[in-house]
This record gives C-alpha cells, sequence and structure tokens, in this order.
C-alpha cells in the first residue's frame, strides 16, 4: 500500500455510515511491524481510525507473525475457512499476487455480511514487485468493476484513480523506466469500494 491509498481509504471510510464494533477484515495484511513500522502510514490512516472506534479489526496473512490473527494461504482457502462474516474486508494490493483472480474475488465475497463492504485496491500503473509473485495484472478502472460484475447484488460506492505523488517513489518509478527503457507512466492505484446489498 502506499501512503495516498491510505489516505482516501481513511477518507471514505469515515464517510460510510457505520456503526461502531463492526467486525472489519484485512486480506493479505502483513504483519504488525509491516503495517506499523515498515509502512506506518497504514496503521495511522487505515486501522488507528477503525480501532478508535472500538472495531474489531482480524488481519489475514499466509505469513505466522506478530498482529496476524488469521494464517492462510489465500490461494487454497476456501470460503468455509474462517466459519465467520465481516461488515468490512479490505483486499488492497493484493489481486496482482494471485493466479486465479476470479476465486480470489468470490472468497472475498464470501467473507461479507449482508449490507457489508468490500474495499479493493490494485495498481493501474506500477513497478514489478514479486511477493512471492506479480502476475503484472494492472487493470483500468472498468476492468476491475467487472471482475465483481458476477455478483449481482454489489454497488459501486465509490472509485478513484489514486496518483502516487511521493517524491521517493516518483524518482524512483523515473529511474526503473530509464532502466528499462519503459514509457514513464505516473504510478496509479486504482481505489474501489463496493457494497452487497443482500
Amino acid at each position: 500500500m502506499v501512503k495516498e491509498e491510505a489516505i482516501w481509504i481513511e477518507k471514505v471510510i469515515d464517510k460510510l455510515d457505520i456503526k461502531q464494533a463492526i467486525d472489519v477484515l484485512d486480506v493479505g495484511s502483513s504483519t504488525k511491524a509491516f503495517r506499523t513500522e515498515i509502512q506506518p502510514y497504514i496503521d495511522e490512516y487505515v486501522f488507528a481510525p477503525l480501532r478508535n472506534k472500538n472495531n474489531n479489526i482480524f488481519y489475514l496473512d499466509k505469513k505466522q507473525d506478530e498482529g496476524v490473527d488469521y494464517v492462510f494461504d489465500i490461494n487454497t482457502m476456501s470460503p468455509d475457512s474462517l466459519n465467520r462474516k465481516f461488515d468490512l474486508v479490505f483486499c488492497c494490493s493484493l489481486l496482482e499476487h494471485v493466479n486465479d483472480r476470479s476465486k480470489m474475488c468470490r472468497l472475498l465475497v464470501s467473507f461479507l455480511k449482508s449490507k457489508g463492504y468490500l474495499l479493493v485496491t490494485v495498481p493501474e500503473a506500477y513497478r514489478y514487485h514479486p511477493d512471492p509473485i506479480d502476475t503484472m495484472f494492472r487493470p483500468r478502472m472498468n476492468q476491475l468493476i467487472k471482475l465483481f460484475n458476477g455478483f449481482d447484488d454489489f454497488d459501486v460506492i465509490e472509485q478513484k484513480v489514486v496518483v502516487i505523488n511521493e517524491k521517493q517513489r516518483y524518482l524512483k518509478g523515473i529511474k526503473e523506466a530509464l532502466r528499462y527503457k519503459l514509457p514513464f507512466l505516473r504510478w496509479r492505484i486504482n481505489c474501489l469500494l463496493l457494497r452487497k446489498n443482500k
């Protein structure tokens, strides 16, 4: 996740009409150290505001480490692996790291309660970054929305293409483009908030 993405998420979540003490799931969360030390803006902008409203936040990742509540490989999970549903599910910067996106989207939908929210982000223009793989899935916004068109009980609540302005990442992008003789495109992240109606 990049800082601009985290700031957008905070603004969108703040506008939602959600009660306190909701259940929140972050799929592909990484560790507590990653969210609070390596990329501290993730906790600052996304999860601290949710905790301050007494929401129950659960973190799912394949790494067994501090700050991971559910240890699963999302590639082999089944919809009933967690035995619970959530009011808000995050899937940020993850779809480019899975081979079967359709299965992943079905899994995300299965985690939601009725009237629950699903927040998905994926790069539209960004460097190669394997973790452990990068399929180079870089959809435009309409392609991202189309992944969820098969679920007819969803509405698009918010959508935005976030441009990465952070100087260090911006300069790194220019250097990589020059190095590999690629056209430099301003790095962008597609951010999408959906709501399940049933």
